[in-house]
């Protein structure tokens, strides 16, 4: 008996000293609003600006670009300071993590570089914070920021 209790404890030794961590499976919330996030970034590479702020809610508490606050101002904001697909250069999102905010809300953060030729601005590197509200019209994104 000792010797399958010590058998069976050195087949579970492995089991148990894995991390409890090591796999993890995202919710649907989670997918859901990572895949607003990569969308939004391939219509920034397209160069389409319209398209980019089609992820923000069109309401009048909607805020982005360091404060610009409804909509209307948010996507003037946004095509004032990217004039064009060269301003715009191209975007790579990584280390996106998503946290439900109750059932309505998410928080989505990550790691952003920005490649554009110097004469348009040059290269940027940070951070991004952005909350959405799942809506009729699905995740809508109603603040950004990037540091």
């Amino acid at each position: 008996m000792r010797t399958l209790v010590l058998a069976l404890a050195l087949i579970a030794a492995p089991a148990l000293a894995q991390k409890p961590d090591q796999l993890y499976t995202a919710s649907r919330e989670q997918l859901d609003v990572t895949k607003v996030v990569l969308a939004q970034q391939a219509a920034w590479n397209r160069g389409d600006i319209d398209a980019y702020c089609d992820f923000f809610k069109n309401a009048p508490d909607t805020v982005a670009m360091s404060g610009a606050r409804g909509f209307p101002n948010v996507r003037m904001a946004y095509r004032i300071a990217y004039p064009n697909a060269a301003t715009m250069g191209s975007l790579e999102q990584t280390e996106i993590e998503v946290r439900a905010l109750g059932d309505d809300y998410a928080l989505a953060t990550g790691k952003y570089h920005l490649a554009r030729n110097k004469k348009f601005g040059g290269d940027a590197d940070g951070t991004f914070t952005e909350v959405l509200e799942k809506t009729k019209d699905g995740w809508k994104i109603i603040f950004s920021e990037t540091l």
